[in-house]
């Protein structure tokens, strides 16, 4: 089967509430979160990371619609984004173009470069990328659980939803880490080759994911500890880069992520959706093909949109970290056999999230937008290892 014909069908049910109004009472001021990974946790079930528990008040301006493909609202949201979607004169570069996108990436926050795929690592990335997602909606067969930032409906996270919180046990997820169209920008961004693969993941879209997503900056750290208060992660170039790779075109209606360009230094605080305005909403990454990757620094503004179209929009990505950063974000979770496959710079940056020869990461292979069902697939494979083993384990993760 075709990466069309297994997707196919998924997504518009009706039955799923909009605007993610099951059990988000919290109202939120703002959708800033310096304490990134180190967020106490919200007093809200919301299945979303440690950093975007910022995000679980959803979207209001859909409240009341019922997810379907032909409801008034939804047809009159997608009128609106056929004719105002898309940053305008959004610039997609070419691989080759290295010093051009170091130049937007560090303007911008994040540049658009077309032909990173070849047909047949873009075909193969689509059939694991479509294995991940059969598993998820089979443990979510309404699409309710949602899962990634905000936990919204009809979304999930692939990092999020694996076990072991990465994909980096897919081998077709560990041939995107060195390619020859992203290794020279790159490294032209960090100034150096001397950077880490800090993780990988991505998300996805279903049909009927009619929320907005909350603009929010990602921060796999918490503040610096800076005693006079003069200097944050906003005063230093980026420190880490993630390189999404959409696996089908990018278009008005399904889901296109936005940036807002510029913001990666902002110590503006960041809208919440009911102050966000409607440009930010059409700032989105569009027109652009399948096959070519959104290179971001992960501070700027972004958020996912609604994907009210027929297709899923998914979105796997690798997380790159600077030379000079570390973050407890940071696990091993890349099976050495997987290691032993890579190209000598694949192997020399993924050092840090490799395992063992002959030691399993535990998690893998099972996914799940259910927090409770993956930790309880986790404790089983602990149990079996042994008190022992399963501590040196967590200690050495």
């Amino acid at each position: 089967m075709t990466y069309e014909e297994q997707l196919k069908g998924l997504g518009w049910n009706a039955s799923v509430p909009a605007n993610g109004l099951i059990n988000r009472p919290k109202d939120i001021v703002n959708n800033d979160n310096p304490d990134g990974l180190k967020t106490v946790e919200s007093e809200i079930e919301i299945e979303t990371t440690p950093e975007h528990l910022n995000l679980v008040s959803g979207d209001p301006s859909c409240a009341g619609w019922t997810r379907a493909y032909d409801d008034p609202g939804v047809a009159a949201l997608r009128d609106h984004l056929r004719e105002n979607n898309g940053i305008k004169g959004l610039e997609i570069v070419s691989p080759h173009e290295v010093e051009r996108a170091a130049e937007l990436f560090h303007r911008d926050g994040f540049v658009a470069v077309r032909d990173v795929l070849d047909p047949g690592q873009l075909e193969r990335t689509r059939m694991a990328a479509a294995a991940a997602i059969r598993q998820l909606v089979e443990n979510d067969p309404d699409y309710s659980a949602g899962g990634g930032a905000g936990g919204l409906p009809h979304r999930y996270s692939f990092g999020g939803g694996s076990a072991s919180r990465q994909m980096l046990h897919v081998k077709e997820w560990c041939d995107l880490i060195d390619l020859p169209t992203t290794t020279p920008i790159l490294t032209a961004i960090f100034g150096s080759a001397d950077y880490v693969v800090g993780g990988a993941g991505g998300e996805v879209a279903l049909p009927g994911a009619m929320e907005y997503q909350g603009l929010h900056s990602d921060n796999m750290w918490s503040e610096l500890p800076d005693p006079y208060g003069n200097v944050t992660m906003r005063d230093l170039p980026a420190p880490v880069v993630t390189i999404n790779f959409p696996l089908s075109d990018l278009t008005f209606e399904n889901g296109p992520i936005r940036q807002i360009p510029g913001t990666q230094r902002s110590r503006a605080p960041i809208p919440s959706m009911g102050d966000e305005p409607d440009w930010m909403k059409l700032s989105t990454v569009c027109p652009a093909p399948a096959g070519c990757a959104v290179i971001r620094d992960i501070r700027a503004w972004h958020g996912g949109t609604p994907n009210i179209s027929r297709h899923v929009r998914a979105m796997p990505n690798v997380e790159y970290y600077a030379p000079w950063f570390r973050s407890e974000g940071i696990m091993r979770a890349m099976p050495f056999e997987n290691w032993e496959a890579l190209s000598p710079h694949a192997q020399r940056i993924s050092r840090l999230v490799v395992c063992d020869k002959g030691e399993a990461v535990v998690g893998s292979g099972f996914m799940d937008p259910r927090r409770k069902n993956r930790e309880a697939f986790k404790d089983k494979q602990f149990k079996e290892m042994g008190e022992k083993a399963a501590r040196e384990y967590l200690a050495r993760l």
